[in-house]
């Protein structure tokens, strides 16, 4: 990948995530959120910053080290570890926020409790793998799981709610979906890049990873903006 390929993926995917950001403003302006929702538009301002920090690696790679060469031949070189503790943390705000419209007490107790085992075994997997180097598998697949299980129990607990009445202008139903599909086709990709590198040989699976992520970040930004402005006329 050339330098210009990698500006040609990032640029794109900050302004969409930049655009979805301030979609949620006007939609907070017009709306009387809640609370959950508000805190889904702050994390869509962190997973912005978020990407722009974490493409350091990419700028000081593609520079020969002349932007932040103090990371030359530093484990801090790679944004792995950087982005295995954004990824920890937004799936367990995903879970959160689907979670807590869960109706059926018994469903939620299962979540919360699969949510902790999730969290000891990824900080346990944590010290155990590569950190800085790999993303730990039970990151990867515990919590893809999580989400999409959050994700199924909240659509059935919604069966059985007055929300689904208001169906068109419910967020989270506009949200789930583009995490549901995003999640799906994110998840091997992420964790089959562990086996697969340019040191290797490997440059065809490298690069249709990141053309398929691409597209993934462009309909999950695009969905978030769509459902902000949609369900902005709410109050009409």
């Amino acid at each position: 990948m050339e330098f210009s390929d990698f500006l040609l993926n990032i640029i794109p995917i900050w302004i969409l995530e930049l655009v979805a950001a301030l979609s949620g403003i006007y939609y907070l302006k017009n709306v009387n959120a809640t609370k959950s929702v508000k805190y889904f538009v702050v994390f869509l301002w962190v997973t912005f910053f978020a990407e722009v920090f974490g493409s350091y690696a990419g700028f000081a790679y593609f520079s020969d080290y002349g932007f932040l060469p103090f990371i030359e031949g530093t484990v801090f070189r790679r944004n792995y570890w950087f982005y295995n503790i954004y990824l920890l943390l937004s799936t367990l705000f995903l879970i959160w926020f689907f979670g807590i419209k869960i109706m059926n007490p018994k469903l939620r107790k299962v979540l919360i409790y699969s949510t902790v085992v999730f969290i000891a075994a990824t900080t346990v997997d944590f010290f155990r793998s590569d950190f800085f180097n790999v993303t730990p598998r039970v990151l990867i697949i515990f919590g893809s799981l999580l989400i999409l299980l959050s994700i199924l129990l909240y659509y059935y607990s919604l069966l059985s709610s007055q929300e689904i009445l208001n169906i068109r202008y419910n967020l989270r139903i506009y949200f789930s979906v583009a995490i549901l599909v995003h999640t799906l086709c994110f998840s091997p990709l992420d964790f089959l890049s562990n086996y697969f590198n340019t040191t290797t040989g490997n440059e065809l699976f490298v690069a249709f990873r990141a053309q398929v992520i691409f597209i993934l970040n462009i309909l999950l930004y695009l969905t978030y903006t769509i459902a902000f402005l949609v369900c902005s006329r709410k109050r009409n």
